[in-house]
């Protein structure tokens, strides 16, 4: 199942991150692709989104339910196709930065291969290309101050096309958790910025 995850790290304690992060209706338009989501109850909702995964584009229907609210730390879901067979799931994390600098979590992460990283850039290339510049954020917390909010995505398609689907949806995945927490954090820091 293709996963991806994504971290970023904001001037903010995660309690902040937390009051915005708990209500979906704050964040459900940061998503990439998003059309609109419809809330059924308070674990369960409809997302409909307009994927572009290489040369296809569809409009996605997905049934999202959450698995796990504990915060200010974490929420969890799983994601259903509705109009499409793919299943997944993730969540939102948010911790506060440890002292060592981030680099030291990171060192012990498996390097993606040679052929992973020309995918990656080659997808965020074009994903850029379809959706434009990232969001404009404020300068990265220093090493032990802030919080960090991680999205962790993983999807999976189902079905004859689900090899192809799944070969393509890694690399398109990255780009777009990448962009929801820094539109995310790019939010949270202009709502704080003195005027």
């Amino acid at each position: 199942m293709p996963e991806v995850e994504y971290t970023t790290t904001l001037n903010l304690s995660r309690e902040e991150i937390w009051d915005f992060v708990k209500d979906m209706n704050n964040w459900a338009p940061f998503l990439t692709g998003y059309q609109k989501h419809e809330v059924l109850n308070e674990t369960d909702s409809i997302w409909t989104l307009k994927g572009d995964v290489g040369v296809l584009a569809r409009r996605v229907e997905l049934k999202a339910h959450v698995t796990e609210w504990s915060g200010p730390a974490k929420v969890a879901f799983t994601l259903t196709g509705i109009n499409e067979p793919v299943d997944g799931g993730g969540e939102l994390c948010m911790t506060e930065c440890a002292a060592e600098a981030p680099a030291t979590a990171l060192a012990t992460a498996k390097p993606a291969s040679l052929l992973r990283r020309i995918l990656d850039a080659i997808a965020r290339f074009f994903f850029r290309r379809a959706h434009g510049a990232g969001p404009a954020r404020l300068a990265a917390a220093a090493p032990g101050v802030g919080s960090r909010l991680t999205f962790t995505l993983r999807m999976e398609a189902k079905g004859t096309t689900a090899p192809l689907v799944n070969a393509m949806l890694g690399p398109a995945m990255l780009p777009a958790a990448e962009d929801l927490a820094n539109k995310i954090a790019a939010h949270l820091e202009a709502a704080r910025r003195p005027r």
